[in-house]
């Protein structure tokens, strides 16, 4: 679960086995032990295509298609002919990262769900949800991403 009220001491904790982890990793890779790639959430894709489906996005979110287009900056009516077009993969992008890590993280998605929709410190009380709704997808991509990695906030 994503806190930003930890103690300093398991803060320092955290950091520490994620500095072991990548020291292992890394040892694993010049051991010519590479890990087997995945595809997290393959069920957000088109699979004509393997492109990132937008209206499988704003499904597996709970929001209707309409205010994820535009808050992705996004016509609307093109998104909703072709919602895995190759022109939308780029905004779509930070939104998927974000799913996969909260995936990762809590595997429920109603518990993603309800994390989407609760105000966050970091987002100056707004939801990760108001906020990829927008036009700011990058800024939950990146506090999620740095929380994972152990960053601190």
């Amino acid at each position: 679960m994503v806190t930003t009220l930890q103690k300093p001491e398991s803060l320092t904790r955290a950091l520490k086995i994620r500095d072991q982890i990548q020291k292992l990793q890394m040892e694993l890779e010049q051991l010519g032990a590479r890990s087997t790639p995945e595809v997290i959430l393959p069920e957000l894709h088109d699979p004509r295509n393997g492109r990132i489906d937008a209206q499988k996005v704003a499904d597996f979110m709970g929001i209707p298609l309409k205010p994820l287009s535009e808050g992705l900056g996004l016509n609307y009516k093109a998104v909703h002919r072709n919602s895995s077009a190759s022109g939308f993969q780029a905004a779509l992008q930070p939104v998927k990262r974000s799913l996969e890590i909260l995936q990762e993280l809590f595997g429920a998605k109603e518990t993603i769900r309800i994390w989407l929709n609760t105000p966050h410190p970091e987002l100056n009380g707004a939801t990760s949800l108001d906020t990829i709704l927008d036009g700011k997808a990058f800024a939950v991509s990146r506090l999620l991403g740095n929380a994972h990695q152990g960053v601190p906030l």
